[in-house]
């Protein structure tokens, strides 16, 4: 097994940031539309200043592997706060439910009891594994068009 480490990245991890996140795009993302790249830097930017991006690195081969995005929100009806999950992903090369694990525990120490929501938009068929974590299903996403 590989030696992991899990950490908040910052600034300087933003070119990483986007190497992963486009690896994303060309695994899971074909039915989403082209990147950006100035908009996903800026978006990248935005979430490191208001919310967290946790990397997960495997030091055998000096390589970023995955990651979880995330911020704190309150609900549009209410002051009560939430944790909006905006991406966890790993590379398909590393997926296991190990690390999934890894980088949804740190994100739920961090959260401190609040709810965390997740949005699947990837076309993935994930939810038994979303379950297994103890995700309850709250409806589906819907796109038309």
């Amino acid at each position: 097994m590989s030696s992991l480490n899990l950490y908040n990245a910052e600034i300087k991890d933003i070119p990483n940031i986007i190497d992963l996140l486009l690896t994303f795009k060309e695994e899971e993302g074909s039915h989403l539309p082209k990147v950006d790249e100035p908009k996903l830097k800026k978006s990248i930017i935005t979430f490191l200043n208001k919310g967290q991006i946790i990397l997960l690195k495997d030091l055998e081969i000096n390589q970023i592997i995955g990651c979880a995005i995330w911020f704190k929100n309150s609900y549009w009806f209410s002051t009560s706060e939430c944790i909006n999950l905006h991406t966890i992903y790993i590379k398909k090369s590393f997926r296991n439910f190990r690390l999934l694990t890894v980088l949804f525990d740190s994100i739920k120490k961090n959260a401190k009891q609040l709810p965390i929501y997740l949005s699947v938009t990837s076309g993935m068929d994930i939810d038994p594994v979303f379950k297994k974590i103890g995700f309850k299903s709250l409806g589906s996403n819907w796109r038309f068009n």
